[in-house]
């Protein structure tokens, strides 16, 4: 009999299967909210200058305040902070959705508000996913897979509100699905139990381990290819035919990312993930080269969805990694690091490609994301033995050295335990 898919062995745990559909309500909307509010904006006759100073609000106060978010997390658990953020996330976007059109400082207080009470949601989702014993590389898998589909539904569920209703409705609809899956999973057994390992707090928090910094590092330059890439198809789109179909192209690559994960997730992985990283960074630099040679917004399409498969499976490692660098007891902070150095990096990589679109074409733009992931890969393989925590499970397994299965949980969750069964 061939091997049971991963997958499947993953969701007959019946101690995940709940947080895990909460946390997918939870998040499939937000790429709808970021949308929604340049459609809410410039449909209200303000202009795109508006939009962005909305958004940019909005992003930036997610930044720098959702390390903070999950730093609390950590140290009080999942519950408090997921309720919390879960009531006044849509609260906030209600309140701007209401908020009159002249009210600008209101609305950009109402937009820093909902950015920075986001619901920690990937955060502590993929901390459970730490507490799986045998099944975290697969729940890492499972992660990177979403990601994905998450960048093709958001965008889906905002045509199908606005065909409905207007873009207020699809702000509030959005705010109050990522407040209903806060609430949802923080009433999970899982999460309620859940509890970060003890260890000293101090100001660095998880940005004290050299490893984890050298892999944002790496993650920086991957959010700044992302980020070009994030305007240039636009451009291209509009350069070859209809602007229109930039959504076509996005999901292209989506659809490529999906696929490459399942595969991913469905194999027996081999090797060290440090190792496996260096390679997928490689193996996606050389596939970002691919648009380059694209005529059309057909051709555009193909080689993004070829590219895409790279995008799944090098993700998967990466939280893999933030797993294993992250010091004792911050391992939510860590994975909320992560997303604050891909909005930082992507908001980066949107000016730098604007200004090479301008001056040189889209062709420097292509050539720009490729450089700034070459870059990314090349501090991966200088420093990937910082990857490795020396002495931990992981390095067991690597060297092939069989997992000890763990007992049945009788105690409050840690991120080195077995999730209880419901």
């Amino acid at each position: 009999m061939p091997p049971e898919n991963k997958f499947a062995t993953l969701l007959k745990n019946g101690a995940i299967r709940g947080p895990l559909l909460w946390s997918v309500v939870g998040r499939f909307p937000l790429y709808l909210v970021t949308l929604a509010l340049v459609v809410l904006t410039t449909s209200r006759g303000t202009g795109y200058g508006s939009a962005g100073l909305l958004l940019a609000a909005y992003t930036l106060g997610g930044a720098a305040l959702a390390p903070v978010v999950a730093r609390r997390v950590d140290v009080h658990g999942q519950p408090p902070l997921l309720l919390i953020t879960g009531i006044v996330h849509p609260l906030a976007l209600i309140c701007l959705v209401r908020a009159s059109p002249d009210a600008e400082a209101l609305q950009l207080g109402c937009a820093v508000v909902a950015g920075a009470t986001i619901p920690p949601v990937s955060g502590c989702i993929r901390s459970l996913w730490t507490a799986l014993p045998s099944g975290r590389e697969a729940g890492f898998s499972l992660e990177a897979v979403l990601s994905e589909v998450f960048v093709i539904g958001g965008p889906l569920l905002l045509s199908a509100v606005l065909f409905w209703g207007s873009p207020g409705t699809a702000l509030i609809v959005g705010g109050l699905l990522a407040g209903v899956g806060a609430i949802g999973l923080a009433t999970t057994r899982a999460s309620r139990t859940w509890r970060a390992e003890p260890t000293e707090r101090d100001l660095l928090g998880a940005l004290r381990s050299p490893g984890l910094v050298w892999l944002l590092a790496v993650l920086a330059c991957c959010a700044v290819s992302m980020g070009v890439f994030n305007l240039v198809l636009p451009a291209f789109a509009a350069e070859h035919g209809s602007a229109d179909s930039v959504g076509l192209i996005f999901g292209a690559w989506g659809v490529g990312g999906v696929i490459g994960g399942v595969w991913y997730g469905s194999r027996k992985q081999h090797g060290p993930a440090e190792r496996t990283f260096t390679v997928g960074l490689a193996a996606l630099t050389v596939a970002t080269g691919l648009p380059l040679l694209a005529w059309d917004n057909w051709s555009m399409g193909a080689a993004l969805a070829v590219g895409g498969l790279a995008i799944a499976p090098v993700t998967a490692v990466e939280y893999e990694l933030v797993a294993r660098t992250a010091p004792t007891g911050t391992v939510t902070e860590a994975f909320t690091w992560v997303i604050t150095v891909n909005v930082i990096g992507s908001a980066v990589g949107a000016s730098l490609g604007g200004l090479l679109i301008s001056g040189y074409g889209t062709w420097a733009a292509f050539v720009a994301a490729i450089a700034a992931l070459l870059a990314g890969t090349g501090v991966a393989c200088a420093v990937r033995h910082r990857f490795v925590r020396a002495g931990g499970a992981d390095d067991e397994a690597a060297a092939g050295v069989p997992e000890t299965p763990a007992p049945a949980a009788t105690a409050p969750v840690t991120g080195a335990s077995a999730l209880p069964q419901d």
